[in-house]
């Protein structure tokens, strides 16, 4: 994937998100347009239909092209999504400057959660477009978990019945030679919470 501002401003906006994925047990990192990262989008497809916000025909359309054709992503179809991704799909090499390193912004929030010394209007934002970065979305083939923390969306509605499904911190499923946010033993996860 080439990094640049367009796609930092795309994380910052939401407009795209950071996906870990695991398949056969491998681990992989994709940035993608969020609505990308749900499993079953023919459930959402299917209650636009029914709810009469969408025409059969573009009921069919949208289950065509959607995601290059795979409306239910599973195990058997991920590598035919991660083909169609390539570009999308962050390196080792990416990961290692994907936030960078700012001492000062994390000691500036530990004093926060510390002493509830309060951050600047620039400490503030500049934590929260660290944080854009790190990972949203967690979807593990191999074991059946769908994790999330795109706050007030449902995404684990679009799972299935036989997977672990929720909104909440996935962070201690992930690898520690994974965690691209801990730098120089400081672990920037925790800016995510302000």
């Amino acid at each position: 994937m080439k990094l640049n501002q367009s796609v930092f401003d795309d994380l910052w906006n939401g407009e795209k998100s950071v996906c870990f994925f695991v398949h056969l047990g491998r681990c992989f990192w994709v940035v993608d347009e969020k609505y990308n990262f749900c499993l079953d989008a023919e459930k959402d497809y299917r209650a636009y239909l029914e709810g009469g916000d969408i025409t059969q025909e573009q009921y069919d359309l949208a289950c065509k092209e959607f995601r290059g054709g795979i409306l239910r992503m599973t195990a058997d179809n991920f590598p035919q999504y991660l083909q169609s991704s390539n570009e999308k799909i962050l390196s080792s090499f990416e990961l290692e400057n994907f936030i960078g390193v700012d001492g000062d912004i994390f000691k500036k929030v530990e004093a926060y959660y510390l002493t509830g010394e309060v951050l600047s209007m620039a400490d503030f934002k500049h934590a929260n477009v660290i944080s854009s970065r790190f990972p949203k979305f967690y979807i593990n083939f191999d074991r059946k978990i769908y994790m999330h923390l795109d706050y007030g969306r449902a995404h684990e509605d679009l799972a299935y019945s036989d997977w672990i499904s929720e909104c909440a911190d996935f962070s201690f499923l992930i690898p520690d030679n994974e965690r691209y946010w801990v730098k120089a033993g400081n672990d920037y996860w925790k800016l995510r919470f302000l």
